[in-house]
């Protein structure tokens, strides 16, 4: 997955330097962009959310204390973690670690006859133990979809991940 090639931004801000991408997805709040860490070469995800577009500032205080409630669970090794947030007058980037393995929305389309079931138990048990993760911190998910499980390839094996960020695209 390189992005040399592919037209770039940069988003300047106190805690980084980015180079964004290619898009991956795409809401009515935000779009979340493919970047690389100008000083680590690191591939991340970037969710870029417009706060122009939310309706009340109320909401907005409501989205940034839960965001910053989940930066908590970055520790679960089956939560997607967050690594950093940069907030600008206009706009609310979040830096989380990229998912290469799609999201279970895709997984479940291309595996339309069905999967193992030692496949399916591995990645249920995996969602359940993050799910029970955020709830004994009394964060409550709020938007469980497949679309908010995502996976990671590792090593021949491949894992899943909740993403507990608000605005899902």
């Amino acid at each position: 997955l390189l992005i040399k090639d592919v037209k770039c931004q940069c988003i300047c801000g106190p805690v980084g330097l980015y180079h964004l991408g290619r898009t991956l997805g795409r809401g009515h709040f935000a779009v979340v962009k493919l970047a690389r860490r100008v000083n680590t070469g690191q591939l991340v995800a970037v969710k870029i959310i417009d706060k122009t577009k939310l309706d009340v500032m109320n909401y907005y205080l409501t989205i940034t204390t839960d965001i910053f409630r989940c930066m908590r669970l970055v520790q679960h090794p089956n939560v997607v973690r967050l690594y950093e947030v940069i907030d600008t007058p206009t706009t609310l980037y979040l830096v989380m670690e990229l998912a290469e393995g799609g999201d279970l929305y895709d997984y479940i389309i291309r595996h339309e006859g069905g999967v193992a079931e030692g496949t399916a138990k591995r990645h249920f048990a995996q969602i359940v133990r993050a799910v029970a993760y955020c709830h004994q911190l009394h964060v409550v998910h709020r938007d469980l979809k497949p679309e908010n499980v995502v996976f990671f390839p590792q090593q021949g094996a491949v894992s899943s991940k909740l993403c507990i960020f608000l605005l899902s695209y």
